[in-house]
């Protein structure tokens, strides 16, 4: 809106001081909005955090993990295993989304990548043969940012 302000009409000094006082409140509308977006966001980002521990083994051989895959988390995130043991991760995905598992090992390298269909099961077979932290995220944009990864801690067999 345009106003012209001509010396001496109280209408137009009215108006303008109206047309100031609309566009500073939609800034402060606009900044509030943006600084609640990005709470949110935060907040849904720190409730993403590890879960307890869940230890597998030392089988001497092949154990199973059953894990779920659900909007931007795993369940369970936070696993420990020992050297030279084969893992079958049976991952249920109970979203309404397709997600993936991918797996990196201790040096960050890609061991696997696959694809986890909505509300399917699909076992994955893996053998982790060096100590260390290994990776497991889903690769999808922003999955991971939200969440959707965990990791499994390789030790010596017992």
């Amino acid at each position: 809106m345009k106003i012209e302000i001509k010396r001496g009409d109280p209408q137009n000094i009215i108006a303008l001081g109206r047309e100031t006082d609309r566009r500073m409140t939609m800034e402060k509308r606009s900044k509030g909005f943006t600084a609640v977006c990005i709470g949110l966001l935060l907040m849904s980002m720190a409730c993403a955090g590890q879960q307890p521990l869940v230890t597998l083994g030392p089988a001497k051989g092949e154990v199973t993990l059953d894990m779920k895959a659900s909007d931007f988390k795993f369940e369970p995130n936070n696993i420990k295993v020992f050297k030279g043991d084969v893992i079958v991760f049976r991952v249920e995905n109970t979203s309404g989304s397709n997600h993936n598992f991918t797996l990196k090992d201790a040096q960050g390298r890609l061991l696997q990548s696959t694809a986890l269909p909505s509300k399917e099961t699909v076992e994955i077979r893996v053998a982790l043969a060096e100590t260390g932290i290994y990776e497991f995220y889903c690769d999808k944009p922003f999955h991971s940012g939200f969440g959707m990864k965990g990791r499994i801690e390789v030790s010596e067999s017992q």
